[in-house]
């Protein structure tokens, strides 16, 4: 039996089938919020319930079947604020084993009700100069970012390219609203990896620190760095926001203010990871475990903010404004100031990449914050 879901209104998204599931490619229409918004679709096949879940508006609520391969669902979007809004649909045909079809989509939602607030000081930043403030109101370009590639001019081990400034940066950083980057990541079967590894998927690394001998834009050795995003949904991912030595190779420090990693495309199956490494050179560490997760944690149906404050002897990792881990730094190689990153990556291998219809996974960026103590 052919199982299948679609979204029609207010925007068409395209199938979904036990197959084919997670992410169909949409188009970047904004809707308009409203106290009666209803959503509509076909579906395909017979299923027990069809359910929705809404950020901030209904976790699970089961929508309107008509009996003739159509459904309904009528909510109260008046409280959402102005941005993407991350929806799932389930389907589900089997009780006993829980099987589902899984249908994920995004609508870009104006709310003038709603002002977006300019993000407040961060208190771990109380007093310190602030090195970096984009709130993405105009697309990322050169002389605000460095793209893609390490100080050094080489490239990371994703498994996507992350795109520089000499390609079409347009493909993997998009701003179909104000104020909400969107990283995009493709993945194409005809794409020619210009690494020579075979990889088939490209993406978007926003970086402090240039490969072409300018002066970097946001290095520090002691400072805070803050972000607010949505991660995205589908198995495989590795979103990162990341800082590493600069100007050195061997005996650096790696400071990971979060490596997210999505091995189930649950959206409450997410693996939030706090990380402190001492790299030693020959692509080896010291050894010494210094890291936490966060697990089970949503980070894609709706805005959290990411935050880690680097000290001389610690590093503090903050989700929502809460401490989850604090760790101290190793005195060795930790005097260099530090670049950072900002990436949708995915996994270089250690587990597996499922290609949604749609052929992308976005990740999507409110702020950027960078302040120093030096």
């Amino acid at each position: 039996m052919v199982r299948g879901l679609r979204l029609t209104s207010p925007i068409e998204t395209g199938d979904v089938t036990v197959d084919a599931m997670g992410c169909v490619a949409y188009p970047d229409a904004i809707v308009t919020a409203s106290k009666t918004f209803t959503l509509a679709g076909t579906y395909a096949g017979i299923f027990k319930n069809i359910m929705i879940a809404v950020p901030g508006v209904s976790q699970w609520g089961s929508v309107v079947q008509d009996g003739k391969g159509g459904w309904t669902a009528t909510m109260d979007l008046s409280g959402v604020r102005t941005g993407p809004l991350n929806c799932r649909i389930m389907a589900w045909y089997d009780d006993w084993t829980e099987k589902a079809v899984h249908l994920d989509f995004t609508l870009l939602i104006d709310n003038p009700a709603i002002v977006r607030a300019a993000p407040p000081i961060p208190a771990p930043a109380t007093g310190m100069k602030a090195l970096l403030a984009d709130d993405f109101d105009k697309l990322p370009d050169d002389s605000r970012w460095a793209f893609g590639v390490r100080p050094d001019g080489s490239q990371w081990g994703s498994g996507s390219h992350f795109m520089t400034k000499d390609e079409k940066l347009s493909d993997v950083f998009q701003l179909p609203m104000p104020s909400c980057l969107r990283i995009r990541a493709i993945y194409d079967e005809a794409y020619k990896d210009p690494q020579g590894w075979n990889r088939k998927w490209r993406s978007g690394l926003l970086c402090t620190a240039y490969a072409d001998g300018r002066p970097p834009i946001a290095v520090f050795r002691k400072g805070y760095v803050e972000m607010r995003a949505i991660l995205p949904l589908g198995k495989g991912m590795w979103p990162s926001m990341w800082a590493s030595s600069l100007n050195t190779d061997i005996n650096g420090l790696e400071i990971d203010g979060f490596e997210a990693y999505d091995e189930q495309a649950d959206p409450g199956q997410y693996a939030i990871a706090n990380n402190v490494i001492l790299w030693v050179g020959g692509g080896k560490n010291d050894g010494v475990n210094r890291q936490v997760f966060t697990k089970n944690f949503d980070a894609t149906s709706d805005w959290h903010i990411y935050g880690v404050l680097v000290e001389d002897d610690n590093a503090t990792f903050y989700i929502d404004n809460k401490i989850v881990y604090k760790v101290s730094i190793p005195a060795a190689g930790s005097k260099t100031p530090l670049y950072w990153m900002f990436n949708n990556a995915l996994s270089s291998g250690d587990w597996p990449i499922v290609v949604p219809p749609a052929k992308y996974v976005d990740m999507w960026v409110d702020y950027i914050r960078i302040y120093s103590a030096d």
